[in-house]
């Protein structure tokens, strides 16, 4: 009786092994497949950024849909919400997971649309754009080495100089490949920044919406080589202590979208009066005076002026 009880116990032991190492090859399987999937999607995106005109609108267009469409399926192979509570059924962590990735992608479209869509500086500067640049996109200020990859095919950037680890992002800055929309903010109004250096190092980006933003008595010029970026179509210098722009953004040929609203600047003409594409200037709580908003007017005809 006693050797066909350790003979149970034995079997017993043996059926243990084999189905924890059942459960470890399932799970391994699942997370190389994800892995896969995950390098599929990155590949399909590269392919993407490369094959697309960026200069055609339409086609620009479409191509940030679809990359968009992509990220969400790249973040879904993850698990923005953690680890899976023990009372959370597969299908309620899945939602879970689902919602966290939306969250993200709107609370991102609602920043881009606030801020193309012709909306005053106060709405743009409001506490859930601060608070979405601060959560959503904290990981930019991660202390960990990004990897090659990463670096290539990330194509936003979120420079925020009130993070005490913003100096490790500044110091990849230039490992950076696809970056197409660079924003330059802080938390704390009047936060040090040097922009000069900053443009320096973003000067081999692809460049096409720049945002700096709600610096206020630390920011009060607009650096010249910003005039490198060719492709820039959207340019935003809201709350900040900017007086003049530099003549030099007369050669962003490209530029369609210019807000300088809430800085002290009462003449722009010599500045822009030669970017005939210019389709929006948001001069919202500037000095622009009368005389100088007709001169404006004369020279864009065919620009929109929001002025509230």
């Amino acid at each position: 009786m006693i050797f066909f009880g350790f003979l149970r116990i034995k079997l017993i032991f043996r059926t243990m092994k084999f189905f924890t190492l059942f459960i470890l090859l399932i799970a391994f399987a699942c997370n190389a497949m994800a892995q896969q999937d995950a390098a599929a999607i990155k590949k399909k995106m590269a392919q993407i950024r490369s094959t697309t005109n960026w200069e055609d609108a339409a086609a620009a267009k479409k191509a940030n849909e679809q990359i968009k469409e992509l990220s969400k399926q790249l973040m879904m192979t993850g698990n923005p919400q953690g680890e899976q509570p023990k009372n959370q059924s597969e299908a309620e962590a899945e939602q879970a997971k689902k919602d966290a990735v939306d969250d993200k992608m709107n609370n991102w479209g609602q920043l881009m649309k606030s801020a193309e869509g012709g909306k005053s500086a106060d709405v743009f500067l409001a506490e859930p754009v601060r608070e979405q640049i601060k959560d959503e996109y904290k990981q930019e200020e991660s202390n960990k080495i990004k990897g090659k990859a990463v670096l290539e095919e990330m194509t936003f950037l979120c420079i925020n100089m009130s993070s005490p680890t913003v100096q490790l992002l500044i110091d990849q800055m230039e490992n950076y490949k696809s970056i197409r929309i660079l924003v330059i903010t802080c938390e704390k109004s009047g936060t040090a920044v040097d922009l000069e250096a900053l443009i320096a190092k973003a000067k081999k980006y692809p460049l096409q919406q720049l945002y700096i933003i709600n610096f206020k008595n630390s920011v009060t010029k607009v650096p010249k080589s910003i005039s490198n970026f060719h492709d820039l179509n959207l340019l935003a210098l809201y709350n900040n202590k900017i007086s003049q722009l530099p003549p030099e953004l007369n050669t962003l040929v490209s530029l369609k979208k210019l807000y300088v609203d809430m800085n002290p600047v009462s003449i722009l003409s010599p500045a822009i009066n030669k970017l005939n594409n210019l389709d929006t200037l948001g001069i919202v709580k500037t000095l622009i005076t009368d005389a100088e908003l007709g001169r404006i007017k004369q020279q864009l005809p065919n620009c929109k002026i929001l002025l509230k």
